[in-house]
């Protein structure tokens, strides 16, 4: 099980991951999807059960694909033996879910502030087109349509305007945004293209 941020997407994907008894994390464990020549691979706690030739996870932490990692929690025998399966993991995620959460938080307060005037008209344009979807769907449409060339024509200009070209100023844009360096040059490009 895997969770994801609806702004910071790929960046800080979570998951619960598995400690080795002597604090170590293990590599990925690869797994066979039967035949043909991809191989998906998982760091998820589930998989380290000791079975096969994969460690045993002695504990397990929240992990994000930003190289975050929580704090421990030690795994028992009968907790190792249940963590289950990609398809039905039983291992209590929870605690480690609030973990991430927490990350994903403190993420978002160091990223570049909206302004308070801009980001309560955000607050208030999400609240007015979503009664406008449930009460006038095609007005609600059109509204929509709207914003989107206004995001297009905006995101243009910005990512026209940000100096983005070097690895130090996509290092600078990722932090100000709160995604890897990678994704926000991605982020550039599609708005140069308009894509």
């Amino acid at each position: 099980m895997t969770w994801t941020h609806a702004v910071f997407g790929p960046s800080h994907v979570g998951y619960v991951g598995a400690v080795l008894a002597d604090g170590s994390e293990p590599g990925p464990v690869y797994l066979d999807p039967g035949s043909g020549a991809d191989f998906h691979t998982t760091r998820e706690v589930w998989a380290y059960t000791g079975r096969g030739s994969r460690p045993a996870a002695a504990g397990a932490r929240a992990c994000c694909a930003c190289g975050w990692r929580g704090g421990t929690l030690p795994l028992g025998r009968d907790e190792l033996g249940n963590v289950g399966t990609e398809a039905g993991p039983h291992l209590d995620t929870e605690p480690f879910h609030e973990d991430w959460l927490a990350h994903i938080e403190a993420v978002e307060q160091q990223t570049v502030p909206l302004p308070h005037p801009l980001d309560a008209l955000l607050e208030q344009l999400s609240s007015q087109l979503t009664t406008l979807a449930l009460d006038a769907p095609a007005a609600a449409l059109k509204a929509v349509d709207a914003v989107d060339r206004l995001a297009k024509d905006v995101g243009r200009l910005a990512a026209r305007a940000v100096e983005a070209d070097t690895p130090e100023q996509l290092e600078a844009l990722g932090s100000a945004l709160g995604i890897a360096p990678t994704e926000a040059g991605s982020r550039v490009t599609r708005f140069r293209l308009e894509l």
